[in-house]
């Protein structure tokens, strides 16, 4: 089963770009998107300080 993806604005710049959404503004998340629940989609270590839970990996 392949993983689908959502393309959401990064929390961390509001969409201005920055080096955690590789200065695009938006990130690709799992469907379906929800803030990260550690820290409330503010953004910390475990959503890659984007703010997202499921964020798709330079791997995956």
């Amino acid at each position: 089963m392949e993983i689908e993806y959502e393309e959401v604005v990064c929390n961390h710049c509001e969409g201005a770009g920055c080096m955690y959404c590789e200065k695009t503004g938006k990130v690709l998340v799992r469907k379906p998107a929800r803030l990260c629940e550690r820290c409330d989609g503010i953004g910390c270590i475990y959503c890659g300080y984007t703010g997202w839970a499921g964020v798709k990996g330079k791997y995956d």
